[in-house]
């Protein structure tokens, strides 16, 4: 048989006033919730409900670890909308020079028209040479609405700022939309 746990209870003004033992939990049965208390803190630290935790997705650049003197591993996604027109459209924003790149990836957004389909490369390559024209990070991409491709290619270290060139293949761009994404890492140096 269970064994039967009954914590401290109060609503939510009883326990505004109230410290608790450090380590103690006790619920909020005003607000369905426990808190935590630490032996000085009024009212305690209010947990997180189930509800509350992992809904919301990471920021657009998100400090995995960082040092006491602030060397860092910083997870970044850029994401740009790029309207279609002639040979090749190039983005804005760039890979960051130093960063670790996993993917660049594409969404067509709004069918493309005049090309038969698209290829999506680095301006420049890894080491800062010229970058390719055969499609690095996808090639011969449908330019189809809701196409996508996640031109996974790594993690290689990207030594020099670049950014990403549309090409279109089998004529050029004459109408459409695609959201491009730089997936990348990067590693601060210490701040001190």
């Amino acid at each position: 048989m269970a064994v039967q746990v009954q914590l401290r209870r109060g609503s939510e003004t009883d326990i505004a006033s109230f410290k608790g033992a450090q380590g103690e939990i006790v619920m909020d049965t005003t607000n369905n919730r426990l808190i935590l208390c630490d032996g000085t803190t009024q009212g305690g630290v209010p947990l997180a409900k189930l509800s509350e935790v992992g809904q919301e997705p990471l920021a657009a650049t998100q400090i995995i670890a960082q040092s006491p003197h602030g060397a860092a591993m910083t997870f970044e996604v850029m994401e740009e909308m790029i309207a279609l027109s002639g040979n090749s459209n190039q983005s804005t924003i760039a890979i960051p020079a130093r960063a670790i790149v996993f993917a660049v990836s594409v969404l067509v957004v709004t069918g493309i028209t005049g090309a038969t389909h698209f290829n999506v490369d680095a301006t420049l390559s890894p080491n800062g040479a010229a970058g390719g024209t055969g499609g690095q990070f996808g090639a011969d991409l449908s330019i189809a609405a809701g196409s996508n491709n996640s031109g996974i290619i790594g993690p290689t270290a990207w030594y020099n700022s670049s950014t990403i060139t549309l090409t279109a293949q089998g004529g050029s761009f004459t109408a459409g939309a695609v959201r491009l994404a730089i997936h990348c890492m990067l590693c601060g140096v210490p701040a001190s």
